[in-house]
């Protein structure tokens, strides 16, 4: 603090009814007081050079001089940040947590800030910010950064730039075909590693933009404004948009290094390093953000980390990979003002090593390249090359039998073939494509009815033929999975009947009726074989 500024705020202080306390100035403090009904008030005002050990002893021995007075001492304190020395959090921490001390300024520059307030001491904040105003302006070379965050006009929020691009693209999403099409997010720019490995680089941020339904992109939007909106204000616009951006591929490269076999977009990766930045900033200034944020920072963040190993199709190791990255990022840029870090060039080091160390990792292709069968596959099969898509997606998951991506395409393909077939009364060939998607996606409700429906027409055609082996073969595996089926227990009990197993057909006709109570032909046939049954035993 100049002399001059110096000067200003003592002489408002005195104005307000301080006295200045000349035997102060020898520990280079400054002491002013004040009475007031049921209080008197101290001002200690000192430099950032002062250690928490300076601070405990004059504040003190200064309200130990005054314990016999009739009022109870109360103190605000104010710290000046002197030729760049910061002051320390744990000095603020320390000095807050002193009886006395109810208020608490710390000034840099032309910039003060309140780290800790009472009501009682709202006239002396007034008076402390109207001087602030009169402190002189930042160094010429300064200037550019400051009319930067000043000057919206010129330099536009970064924050609704890109919830403007978000929309844009979703938008387009919408027109190719479809925000939830795979082949407009892929063609558009998806994390998708097949791609990623031939070449295409760019999916690496691309994408950040992209968004899977209306869901996924109001509440990408929502965050994104959120938080976006904070982070600029405690890091500026310059130092917001590295964030966001490396955040957001490094969530991409997590997702390409340990989940290459999904596609995803979102701008989820991005959203978890402005988490990442808030934590920084937590650690930085743990006074401010406790002011601030409360616990519900800790709170957001571990309910989200939560939520992405929990709920199906996200991709939690993009959210790990933007929170790493944001963090990264913000030790390696560092707040907007008051955040020096001996040596900062080391977290930037740190950074672009991890970030290297990732890209090489991510974009080195599988030494068997079953990707380039499978993006082969995917083309021939988005153009109805059906045959072409089969063989290069069978060939792909020969090369790599772990890769999801391969198993739902084939999966998905073969239930299309099952299901033609199955209508066109090709029974044989409908019940092995059916058999083979759901070996290969036994989640799919849709191709575990239709192998049911296969198998129960394969079964009654081989009943009708005289097959009587196949046709229990049929039925058992179709109550394999689902016992619930009337016509399989029908068609079981008619092959035991013809087969003379009488206990078996019986057990199957009484299955049915529990099914179907009204069913006229299992109740003539359970008589007859219970006639049977008894005629045998006579």
């Amino acid at each position: 603090m100049n002399p001059d500024d110096l000067k200003i705020i003592t002489s408002r202080l005195i104005a307000l009814g301080y006295q200045l306390e000349k035997q102060a100035t020898q520990d280079g403090f400054l002491l002013l007081q004040k009475v007031e009904p049921f209080k008197r008030k101290l001002m200690i005002i000192g430099t950032s050079f002062h250690t928490p050990q300076d601070w405990r002893h004059f504040i003190i021995h200064s309200v130990l001089l005054l314990r016999n007075t009739p009022s109870p001492v109360v103190v605000g304190i104010l710290i000046d940040t002197v030729a760049g020395c910061l002051v320390e959090e744990k000095t603020l921490e320390y000095i807050a947590e002193m009886p006395w001390v109810e208020a608490i300024w710390e000034k840099s520059n032309d910039q003060l800030f309140l780290r800790k307030s009472h009501f009682r001491w709202e006239v002396e904040d007034k008076v402390m910010s109207l001087t602030a105003r009169l402190a002189s302006s930042m160094d010429e070379a300064e200037k550019p950064t400051e009319e930067e965050e000043a000057n919206p006009s010129r330099f536009p929020r970064p924050t609704y730039l890109f919830l403007l691009l978000n929309l844009a693209v979703f938008l387009l999403e919408i027109i190719l075909g479809g925000s939830k099409n795979t082949e407009v997010l892929i063609r558009l720019g998806a994390k998708y590693n097949p791609r990623l490995w031939m070449g295409e680089y760019w999916r690496l941020l691309t994408p950040l933009f992209l968004h899977a339904g209306w869901e996924h992109f109001l509440f990408n939007s929502l965050a994104l404004l959120q938080l976006g909106t904070i982070v600029e204000k405690f890091f500026g616009k310059l130092k917001f948009c590295w964030i966001y951006l490396i955040s957001g591929i490094f969530g991409s490269l997590a997702g390409a290094i340990f989940r290459p076999d999904v596609i995803s977009v979102g701008a989820s990766g991005a959203i978890f390093g402005l988490l990442g930045a808030l934590v920084y900033f937590s650690i930085r200034k743990p006074l401010t953000a406790r002011k601030i944020f409360g616990r519900s920072l800790w709170l957001m963040l571990g309910v989200n980390l939560c939520l992405g190993f929990i709920i199906p199709g996200i991709d939690y190791f993009g959210h790990l990979g933007g929170l790493i990255g944001g963090l990264l990022s913000a030790y390696a840029v560092g707040l907007v003002q008051k955040d020096f870090i001996p040596d900062r060039w080391v977290w930037m080091v740190v950074l672009l090593s991890v970030l290297s160390i990732s890209i090489k990792t991510a974009l080195t292709p599988p030494a068997n390249n079953w990707h380039l069968s499978f993006d082969a596959g995917r083309s021939a099969l988005a153009r109805g090359d059906i045959e072409e898509a089969q063989m290069k997606l069978e060939e792909s998951l020969v090369l790599n039998p772990r890769s999801g991506m391969a198993k739902k395409m084939l999966a998905s393909l073969y239930l299309e073939q099952g299901y033609h077939a199955l209508n066109r009364e090709d029974l044989d060939e409908a019940v092995l494509f059916l058999e083979k998607s759901r070996s290969l996606d036994q989640s799919n409700r849709v191709a575990e009815r239709q192998l049911l429906r296969a198998y129960l027409y394969r079964g009654f055609a081989r009943y009708n033929a005289g097959d009587l082996s196949g046709t229990e073969e049929d039925c058992l595996k179709g109550l394999a999975l689902d016992d619930e089926i009337e016509g399989f227990h029908y068609i079981l009990g008619a092959v035991y009947y013809r087969q003379n197993k009488i206990p078996e057909a019986i057990r199957e006709m009484e299955r049915v009726l529990m099914l179907n109570p009204k069913n006229k032909n299992a109740q003539v046939i359970l008589e007859e074989l219970r006639g049977v049954q008894s005629g045998g035993e006579d």
